[in-house]
């Protein structure tokens, strides 16, 4: 139990307050204050006790009193509650407050009920047991919130190294590490990429052409030796002798071969002469027969076919080749994993081929000026038949290293012409994340990364278990937790009740929703955007029903509360806009709870609301205080005398009138105008104490003598003291909002302050 408020020292309007005379609290402390002396400042330092939080102290402390850093002595239980240096040397949180604060953080602020409303009372619903589990959800939310820091930061670093085209982080760690081949697999990728980019110009490039090589006839060698059977080997020296010794030169043996086909009969076609037995004559039948003539044709014609097989043109067609492959490779290779076709010979071909020629003919030539001499090959000729040999075995190879590289222009051809450039940038991509993923480097950060989203999935986890266990708890209170604010609602005679309680967790964090059932039609509680078409919470309460909705989730709370016998509970002006029906009622619920709780403490600006909770409290169980102003900044504690002063008040208010009237602006006009209603009030109620109750306000009195009969004494000031509440209304804060800026006019309230003196009987 709070038992004494020692001393308060740079807290709002308390620069120094120290406790004078028996200020000892009891079961029941009620508090008066005027408005502005210090009641909120008060809610704002138990609050801060009971949650530990400094900052409802220190946002508090006295302006101008900077030098003075607040502090706060509380007896609570015998031992003293200190707050110094920024902090309280102890918590206690059995402590429940019901104040502006309360409404403003739990119920609605303005006329909204925003998410934050609904979260906080998700809280004051489900009690301090599901306070627990809420709080179990809400810590592993937020470890769930960091990881997913940690998560995006190392994501954002591993994708910072992941090659352009690769979706995100997720799927790169995924990859499976490559083998050595991967930097292949990226390179042929890239001539995959290339080649479909440019798969108009490749349609149009050429394959590899395959080589032959001339090949020397089979009849070479054997016609070199080849001679004709019944020529003397004679013959040849002797006609060769003849041409030389009569000067015949190159035309001789044809002249002679001619000539000897005019022979007949041996005779001589120039001179007539018998030719029988001439030596010579018998010499050039021989060389000159036809067989002789064959193998001369022979020669020549053999000589004509290695000079063309073998001749310029030739061999011009095997460099031709060999160029245009060795291009043709240079251009495929961009594209493809192409093999260039080679002779792997030390000997230069084209060489090797001429040489081969001319060796060729020179042995043919000497053949044909010696037809019936045999010719032996040379060893240089012979040499060269073998590299030609060696040669021919190699162009084997080549052009099958042709034939393999043709099959592979041809597929990347109709590869290239098949598919989109997006498609294949995607699989390079893809291939290029691979190899980056055998990166050490980048495999620890993957690492690290797969473990942040195990570590994420465990909290994931759990907070589902603890959200089960949490939405199993909630259902189990939530509906007895409507039930019972609908039977505050009834007391308060609201005329609307809430309905469809439910929670849920919209934005990580529980909360909860209720819609308001008027005329048995629920109304969404909508926000600060819903439209004002549209009927929500803002346009279907007034003040005083949001009042008395925020008082019932008050009530409600400690009724629930299973260790509210401990509870220190304070109200500070919980009869807000109410009417004095309502305000009756709370009354009797602040009793109720000082029954059932271990203390209440009332803090109120109205004494004839205290002097309504005052009426039989147990007499040992009920304290009375005021807060008085002791200088502009400093305010005190006293104990106060509640039946007095309600009896003095009426009589004070009639002077503070009468003075304002009779002397120039003599008073403050906003304290003097919210003394009509009091006065008038107290002036029916001594009259007629059996008439009208000691709560009965200056509204519920015009009503009641409305209902007498034409002889009741008040009804001829009847209509006057309507008029003089209508205008007094304007300056109460329980009906108008904008009360303590409203304007007053100095006139207009002078005419007011007369007329209530003149119903009174205060001025003649």
């Amino acid at each position: 139990m709070l038992e004494k408020l020692i001393s308060i020292k740079g807290v709002g309007r308390f620069q120094n307050c120290k406790a004078a005379g028996d200020v000892s609290f009891g079961k029941n402390s009620l508090v008066f204050a005027e408005n502005g002396r210090g009641k909120t400042t008060l809610c704002a330092i138990l609050r801060s006790l009971q949650t530990g939080m400094p900052a409802y102290i220190m946002g508090r402390q006295t302006i101008g009193g900077e030098e003075n850093p607040p502090e706060v002595q509380i007896r609570l239980n015998g031992g003293n509650a200190v707050f110094r240096n920024g902090q309280w040397n102890q918590q206690v949180s059995d402590i429940a407050i019901f104040d502006s604060t309360f409404v403003a953080e739990n119920v609605f602020s303005g006329d909204c009920v925003e998410i934050d409303h609904r979260r906080n009372l998700y809280n004051v619903i489900i009690g301090k047991a599901g306070v627990d589990l809420a709080l179990e959800v809400n810590a592993i939310d937020a470890a769930i919130k960091i990881k997913n820091g940690e998560i995006k930061d190392k994501k954002a670093f591993l994708e910072s190294r992941i090659p352009d085209g690769v979706m995100d982080a997720d799927y790169f760690i995924t990859l499976p590490k490559e083998d050595d081949s991967i930097d292949s697999k990226v390179a042929d990728k890239e001539r995959d990429l290339q080649a479909v980019k440019q798969s108009a110009q490749l349609q149009r490039g050429s394959e590899l052409e395959q080589m032959s090589l001339p090949a020397v006839p089979d009849e070479f060698l054997p016609i070199l030796t080849k001679t004709i059977d019944g020529v003397e080997a004679d013959a040849e020296r002797q006609i060769t002798a003849h041409i030389e010794t009569h000067n015949m030169q190159a035309r001789g043996k044809t002249w002679l071969s001619e000539g000897c086909s005019y022979i007949h009969d041996d005779n001589c076609p120039f001179c007539g002469q018998d030719l029988t037995g001439v030596d010579l004559i018998e010499a050039y039948k021989g060389f000159f027969s036809a067989a002789y003539n064959a193998l001369k044709d022979e020669i020549k014609a053999l000589s004509d076919e290695i000079s063309d097989s073998f001749g310029d043109l030739g061999l011009a067609q095997i460099d031709r080749v060999q160029h245009k492959n060795a291009a043709a490779v240079e251009f495929w290779s961009q594209y493809c994993d192409i093999t260039a076709p080679a002779l792997q010979e030390s000997y230069d071909l084209i060489v090797v081929l001429a040489r081969l020629r001319q060796s060729a003919l020179t042995h043919l030539e000497r053949k044909a000026q010696a037809p019936l001499e045999q010719i032996n090959p040379d060893a240089s000729l012979l040499s060269d038949f073998e590299i030609l040999r060696q040669f021919q075995a190699a162009i084997v190879q080549y052009n099958q290293a042709v034939d393999t590289a043709n099959a592979l222009i041809r597929a990347k051809k109709e590869q290239a012409q098949g598919r989109e450039v997006r498609q294949v940038e995607t699989e390079l991509a893809k291939l290029k994340a691979a190899q980056r993923r055998c990166d050490q480097q980048i495999d620890a950060e993957c690492t690290a990364y797969r473990k942040l989203l195990m570590e994420k999935k465990d909290l994931e986890d759990r907070k589902t278990a603890a959200k089960e266990k949490l939405d199993e708890y909630t259902q189990s209170i939530i509906k007895k937790y409507e039930k019972t604010i609908n039977e505050y609602l009834d007391c308060f005679n609201a005329g609307f009740q809430i309905t469809e309680t439910s929670h849920g967790y919209r934005g990580g964090a529980p909360s909860t929703s209720y819609q308001i059932l008027i005329n048995q039609t629920p109304v969404d509680l909508g926000n600060s955007d819903t439209p004002i078409d549209q009927p929500s919470f803002k346009n279907t309460l007034s003040s005083g029903d949001r009042s008395a909705l925020a008082l019932s989730f008050f009530l409600a709370q400690l009724e629930h509360d299973p260790d509210k016998a401990n509870k220190i509970v304070v109200f500070d002006d919980p009869f807000n806009s109410q009417d004095d029906f309502r305000k009756g009622h709370t009354a009797q619920r602040i009793k109720k709870c000082g029954r059932e709780c271990a203390q209440v403490i009332v803090l109120s600006h109205d004494q004839h609301f205290l002097k309504l909770v005052w009426d039989d409290l147990p007499t040992d169980e009920r304290k009375t205080f005021q807060l008085f102003r002791i200088s502009e900044k400093n305010t005190g504690i006293a104990e106060w005398d509640i039946e007095k002063a309600v009896q003095a008040r009426y009589r004070a208010d009639i002077d503070t009138l009468s003075k304002y009237y009779t002397s120039a602006n003599d008073g403050n006009q906003r304290d003097v105008v919210q003394k009509i209603r009091p006065v008038l009030e107290g002036y029916c109620r001594n009259l007629y104490p059996t008439r009208f109750a000691d709560n009965d306000a200056l509204g519920t009195i015009v009503g009641k003598i409305r209902g007498y009969d034409d002889e009741f004494p008040l009804k001829d000031v009847c209509d006057e003291l309507e008029e003089l509440n209508g205008y007094s209304r304007r300056y109460h804060h329980g009906e108008n909002p904008n009360a303590a800026t409203e304007a007053i006019n100095d006139n207009e309230l002078k005419g007011y302050v007369k007329r209530t003196l003149k119903v009174v009987g205060a001025l003649l």
